[in-house]
């Protein structure tokens, strides 16, 4: 994986659905015949529908809600997963060419549902889903397919697209920066299994009792070898907590004085390299994948990674019962006391322009990303809705995943939102903010202030090339 972005862009799909697409959209869209994407139904009152997932994960949850659907619709909705997600997109191009497109497709929120839409090949959902309805989604995911003007100029397949087409509809949401703790090595270390590290001084508290009562299987897993999540995942809600908001962004400012090797931001280095101790043997070889299942097979006591990661860790054996789950903890006399995370759409749910059952299938979507059906599949998959559950999150989804969803809530100025680049220079590069970090913690390379001189180097080389 050659990004630390969300196990979305889940795995990043590889620039994906591109000039095929838009060669082959003309004999999918062409003339009265529509193509067969319903399987042979048309209307509302169609009896079959089709859907594709790139995520063999997500088949027995969706066929858990189809079969409640067809109780209440009567419509039977057949889901195929093609999986990975080269397959995918070579299906995808496949069914264009020979118009024979699924109705569904789950795709890569805010980017593969672009790409295929501005090839044509998705329909325009914001009639079945008008601002009202999309209300229904947590906050920072429910623009996530809409076309806008900035993302016509931004992405090259949406130049003849029209703004405020909505190609697909957030279904998955989630964010990176959540700890996991194995509770039955909290326990034997003589801490509370219940009870979370509430700052970051308590949290290298806690490595310490665990790595004391399991020298090598006590302390703390990150997949380092994809280099950004240590300065993505973790480094950066630890500087955003002390710092805050706007103190934060100003790090990343075009010729400051208050970046990162400026006193209070040399602190925030001090406090991540605190870890050093801690890191489990061999961490800077591991993948994500790989620190994921070390923790699953108890070689770690802790594990950073995504809301996304609890799912992958109960693939892998590890009970979601026995994991303790918190954002990464704000340091004492930080300007956050109470870090929330901002949820990012991983997938959305899009309705092919070719389906002779647009209103079925968008009922089957709507259906999905109701309370009802999200908490179907969200309970049976172990991803997070990006439906917005409310109080009624422990009710549809059960307190593992329930205690996940409500780390996305809370007010604006304790709140990181890794979607937020606004305050990066043009053309920012978070490869080139990592190896710093990691020279920092674990290599032992070098000492904060050096490492902040690093970074400040490499941000001021990306405002310089913008230039």
């Amino acid at each position: 994986m050659a990004s630390a972005t969300p196990r979305s862009a889940y795995r990043a799909t590889a620039a994906a659905v591109t000039a095929l697409l838009m060669v082959t959209v003309m004999a999918a869209c062409s003339g009265s015949d529509t193509g067969s994407g319903g399987g042979g139904a048309s209307g509302a009152g169609a009896s079959t529908l089709r859907m594709w997932t790139f995520k063999q994960t997500h088949l027995a949850a969706l066929e858990q809600a189809a079969a409640e659907f067809k109780k209440q619709s009567g419509v039977t909705v057949k889901v195929e997963a093609i999986t990975p997600d080269d397959a995918f997109t070579a299906k995808v191009q496949s069914a264009a060419q020979t118009k024979d497109l699924p109705d569904v497709l789950e795709v890569h929120a805010g980017g593969e549902d672009f790409r295929i839409g501005g090839a044509g090949l998705l329909a325009d959902l914001s009639p079945d889903f008008p601002a009202a309805k999309l209300d229904r989604f947590l906050p920072t995911t429910k623009d996530t397919g809409l076309v806008t003007d900035e993302r016509i100029k931004q992405v090259t397949e949406l130049k003849g697209a029209k703004a405020g087409s909505l190609y697909s509809v957030p279904f998955t949401a989630g964010t990176f920066g959540i700890v996991y703790a194995n509770k039955e090595k909290l326990a034997a270390a003589g801490l509370d299994p219940a009870t979370p590290p509430k700052t970051w001084e308590d949290f290298i508290r806690y490595l310490q009792a665990t790595t004391k009562a399991d020298p090598k299987q006590g302390g703390l897993s990150l997949g380092l070898k994809v280099h950004q999540t240590g300065f993505n995942w973790l480094y950066a809600q630890l500087a955003f907590a002390y710092l805050g908001k706007e103190r934060f962004q100003a790090l990343f400012g075009k010729g400051t004085t208050q970046g990162f090797g400026a006193p209070d931001a040399v602190k925030t280095l001090s406090l991540y390299s605190q870890l050093t101790p801690y890191w489990i043997p061999g961490a800077t070889a591991l993948g994500i994948d790989d620190a994921d299942v070390a923790f699953a097979q108890g070689k770690s006591a802790f594990d950073v990674g995504g809301t996304f990661t609890l799912a992958f860790l109960s693939q892998n054996g590890m009970k979601p019962s026995n994991v303790l789950t918190f954002p990464v903890p704000p340091p004492t006399g930080g300007k956050v006391t109470d870090l929330r995370l901002a949820a990012l759409a991983l997938t959305g749910l899009s309705v092919t322009s070719t389906s002779k059952a647009h209103d079925a299938a968008a009922k089957w979507v709507d259906f999905l990303t109701s309370p009802q059906g999200a908490g179907i599949f969200a309970s049976a998959s172990l991803d997070l809705p990006a439906t917005d559950l409310g109080a009624d999150a422990e009710k549809l989804l059960g307190a593992d995943l329930a205690a996940l969803q409500k780390y996305f809530t809370g007010p604006p100025e304790s709140t990181y939102d890794a979607a937020d680049g606004s305050f990066h220079p043009p053309g920012y590069d978070e490869a080139k903010m990592s190896p710093p970090l990691l020279k920092l913690s674990p290599l032992k390379e070098a000492d904060p202030a050096a490492t902040g001189a690093q970074i400040d180097a490499a941000v001021a080389a990306m405002w310089k090339a913008a230039s």
